[in-house]
């Protein structure tokens, strides 16, 4: 997958890898609940404990949520908004967020929250859809 994360063309819900959304578009903002995950299977043991550990951490925090919240708390992180700029809300973009941003903002975000800790990104959650009411 590309360092970067790009906005869906036509589009102004993203950040998406292109090709993840194209794999499960047709879901919209419903749940996700066929064989497609089994692309996944096996895979498991190439995984470190690290990784592992940081799934399991956004799945139980993020997972709970669909994609109309999930859509609040990223429209208002710093980088989202920094790759807007100058972009009305229903116009398309497909600006760049570059790897190095993303990771910068979640450093501070981590020195803040905790948000490696699964109170800490609750919070952090919590936070940003305060912001976004």
């Amino acid at each position: 997958m590309s360092a970067e994360v790009r906005e869906k063309r036509g589009k102004v819900y993203g950040p998406v890898y292109q090709e993840v959304y194209e794999l499960f578009r047709d879901f919209k903002y419903n749940p996700i609940d066929d064989a497609r995950f089994a692309l996944l299977e096996g895979t498991e043991d190439a995984l470190t404990d690290d990784e592992k550990r940081v799934i399991d951490l956004v799945v139980n925090t993020f997972g709970m949520y669909g994609g109309k919240v999930l859509e609040k708390i990223t429209h208002n992180e710093d980088p989202w908004m920094e790759a807007r700029k100058g972009y009305g809300d229903s116009i398309p973009s497909s600006e760049l967020l570059p790897k190095e941003r993303i990771k910068k903002y979640y450093i501070l975000i981590n020195q803040k929250y905790g948000i490696d800790t699964e109170d800490g990104l609750r919070t952090y959650i919590h936070d940003m859809l305060d912001k976004a009411s």
